[in-house]
């Protein structure tokens, strides 16, 4: 974990894989060990809500992005939705009353920044996207070097590559903010996003 300090405030930032079951060791483990005033995850509001009210079973891929992910990281483990890093986080710091958090922009902000940052043109050329998604062949030997080349790829034209530096500079914000007021912050965000979201605390 990478540690960042404001002010008097320490944060703790856990990357984590989405959607593998060995995730959830590492996250209790993350929150028992550091026992943090507020467990903030790398997701929006209203998925934090259905999260928690979530008790169904597991959920299929909704697009060609998600498929092509769940078939790289089957080559390690067979992932599951709703992501347990997140599922687990949720659960143990309800447990232990520490508050939770949710990071990533709502979904209206998502949708504004979704429609500032992508062009149509790019829109368009998502076809051919997934075209080369479904042929390439992934050469990361972890799990988490395969989500940040698929990052890579699904991310890399410029409108997209400009929305995730956006949701990783609001989540840097939101870490301000909530380090205002308490001691201790544990962030659980997705391996792809850590890079930025540190870059953006620190500046």
């Amino acid at each position: 974990m990478d540690e960042v300090r404001l002010g008097d405030a320490s944060i703790k930032i856990l990357p984590v894989v989405r959607g593998l079951s060995s995730e959830i060791p590492i996250v209790a483990n993350a929150i028992n060990t550091t026992a943090p005033n507020v467990v903030a995850v790398s997701i929006g509001p209203e998925e934090l809500q259905t999260l928690r009210a979530y008790h169904g079973g597991p959920l299929e891929p909704e697009n060609f992005e998600e498929e092509i992910y769940v078939a790289g990281l089957s080559a390690w483990e067979t992932p599951t939705k709703p992501p347990p890093c997140f599922t687990e986080a949720i659960r143990v710091a309800d447990r232990r009353g520490a508050r939770l958090e949710a990071l990533d922009m709502d979904e209206v902000t998502y949708t504004e920044t979704y429609v500032n940052c992508v062009s149509g043109l790019e829109v368009v050329f998502r076809g051919r996207l997934e075209r080369r998604l479904r042929k390439k062949q992934f050469r990361a030997t972890t799990p988490r070097d395969f989500v940040i080349e698929w990052d890579a790829e699904v991310n890399g034209p410029p409108g997209f590559a400009q929305l995730q530096a956006r949701r990783e500079a609001y989540m840097a914000g939101r870490l301000r903010e909530i380090s205002a007021s308490v001691a201790r912050v544990l962030a659980v965000i997705e391996v792809e996003r850590v890079r930025g979201v540190l870059a953006a605390v620190r500046a």
